[in-house]
């Protein structure tokens, strides 16, 4: 079986981006000095165990997590396109196309792919499709920098599957919205979990049954959580310290009962523990709902800490809250999404620790990153000033 590391997902030609470009990098750029928050692939080459997108509201945050979790499902769970389980195929347009970079056990693989779209008149909906794929491999041995492990321009054409290439008995095999990518993925064991339904409203989710040891960081008086029945004919027996158990028989009277925090940190709980045991990938929206300050740096610090995740777990969040990134050492672990500077009605993302690199935008390391972001140093980071100002004057009460 085997395990998959993604380095690098880039979008060219999506309708909503400047310049219609998207780049998100899991291989860590910066300089590694400590085992923290990295996960070796060779040498000089990490991935990041944790990620962050930061932005205010209505700056795509949202959007670019759909947008990676296109890319994961694609080569981590071979999701077809209108499986109806990818949010993110929405976002894209008639000739988008999309680049994974992956590692999968001692191969380097960069999948190229160019998205179709056409209008089923009878089902009234679009028809999304692969026009053209090309899964270029070598081995991480041969790669000796962190450039080269992005650099599949000298791959031999042996070494290089191209879609309208392949003999169409195999073709036959495949739907045409089925990634190529199967060919390689077919044996992952790599989890790909997320939250991105519930960043507003906390469903439980787990069957688990929730012991003292995981409530009491969310709820102290909490004791335990136990499912009984099955998942669609579900009672819930709560007991609260000192307390007889309280049975519900439906998640209203249980969300009655239990803070949106607890649930929203039993549903964490349980995917990171299913994604800690095997190096997988769970992302979260807006990561901090429904939970305070310290409980976010216990969650954070879980992924950092190489003894808490010997495989390389990645948490990948969006959050409002800049004081979250004070708790991630890495620079290139964080990126901002905001409109673009350029034309307001488009969105991009970038890498901080890029922009912050910028000759005439460099940001001071004594600075902490949420000091930066509030600042509204880089641009597009925080409110303006004018639009502030407005806002309190339709507030204000003449006599």
């Amino acid at each position: 079986m085997d395990s998959i590391k993604i380095l690098q997902i880039k979008y060219n030609n999506l309708p909503y981006y400047q310049d219609g470009s998207f780049t998100f990098n899991l291989l860590a750029t910066d300089r590694v000095v400590s085992d923290e928050s990295v996960f070796p692939i060779k040498n000089s080459i990490f991935t990041q165990n944790i990620s962050a997108i930061v932005g205010i509201n209505a700056s795509g945050k949202t959007m670019a997590l759909k947008l990676i979790h296109l890319a994961m499902s694609i080569v981590l769970n071979n999701t077809s396109l209108n499986s109806g389980e990818l949010p993110g195929c929405k976002l894209i347009q008639d000739g988008t196309e999309l680049t994974v970079t992956f590692v999968c056990s001692d191969m380097c693989y960069q999948l190229k792919s160019t998205f179709g779209k056409k209008l089923q008149e009878k089902l009234h909906k679009d028809y999304l499709y692969y026009k053209e794929e090309r899964l270029a491999q070598k081995t991480v041995k041969s790669i000796k920098t962190k450039r080269e492990s992005l650099d599949f321009t000298k791959v031999p054409a042996e070494s290089v599957t191209v879609r309208s290439e392949m003999p169409q008995q195999m073709l036959s095999f495949m739907h045409d919205d089925d990634s190529i990518v199967i060919k390689v993925t077919k044996n992952n064991t790599t989890i790909l979990a997320d939250l991105l339904s519930y960043n507003d409203t906390n469903i439980l989710n787990s069957y688990d049954k929730m012991t003292a040891a995981s409530l009491h960081l969310f709820d102290a008086n909490l004791d335990e959580i136990a499912v009984k029945n099955d998942r669609d004919d579900a009672t819930y027996e709560i007991t609260f310290k000192g307390q007889r158990p309280i049975t519900v028989t439906s998640l209203q009277q249980l969300n009655d009962i239990v803070s949106s925090g607890t649930i929203k940190g039993q549903n964490m709980i349980s995917l990171i523990r299913t994604v800690l045991a095997g190096g997988g990938y769970l992302l979260v929206d807006e990561l901090e709902n429904h939970l305070n300050k310290e409980i976010l740096h216990v969650l954070t610090d879980i992924f950092k800490e190489p003894t808490m995740n010997p495989k390389g777990a990645c948490l990948i969040f969006s959050t409002h809250y800049a004081e979250i990134l004070d708790f991630i050492d890495r620079k290139d672990s964080v990126y901002v999404a905001r409109k673009s500077l350029e034309t307001p009605t488009k969105l991009e993302l970038f890498n901080y620790s890029e922009d912050a690199k910028h000759p005439t935008r460099k940001a001071r390391n004594d600075i902490k990153k949420s000091e930066i972001i509030l600042s509204n140093y880089l641009g597009g980071t925080a409110p303006m000033y004018e639009d502030i100002k407005a806002f309190k004057e339709i507030l204000h009460f003449n006599d």
